[in-house]
């Protein structure tokens, strides 16, 4: 009986240190959260999807706090996240700027349409 205790418990050590080595430090993950987050700033995603970006900004906050306390896999996980819901503010932010080229081009085609008598038709 000792000797099936005693290779369980070795089983379990060396699993606790591989799961302790298995994730490193996710510094590009954070990097590339913070790429994208400056990227939808620049496509005006705080007027277009406030919500999206204030999330993402909150994930990479979470991630950049779970560094500091070293626990890396939750820090992957939610500079992750960050990095998807950036990418979403640039989706937002991209749409609305296509939605107001719609509308510009429109009314474009409207003013055509009264300057050549086409009132009706379309």
């Amino acid at each position: 009986m000792t000797v099936l205790r005693l290779k369980i418990q070795c089983c379990a050590i060396a699993l606790l240190l591989t799961a302790c080595a298995s994730v490193p430090p996710p510094g590009s993950a954070l990097a590339e959260a913070e790429a994208r987050i400056a990227m939808a700033r620049e496509q005006r995603a705080a007027r277009h999807a406030p919500a999206d970006l204030d999330a993402a900004e909150a994930a990479l906050q979470g991630a950049r706090e779970a560094m500091v306390r070293e626990d890396y896999a939750l820090a992957q996980q939610q500079a992750a996240e960050s990095l998807v819901l950036g990418d979403l503010a640039i989706a937002k932010a991209g749409e609305a700027a296509l939605r107001a080229q719609v509308r510009e081009q429109t009314e474009q085609n409207r003013q055509l349409r009264l300057q050549l008598g086409l009132r009706g038709e379309q």
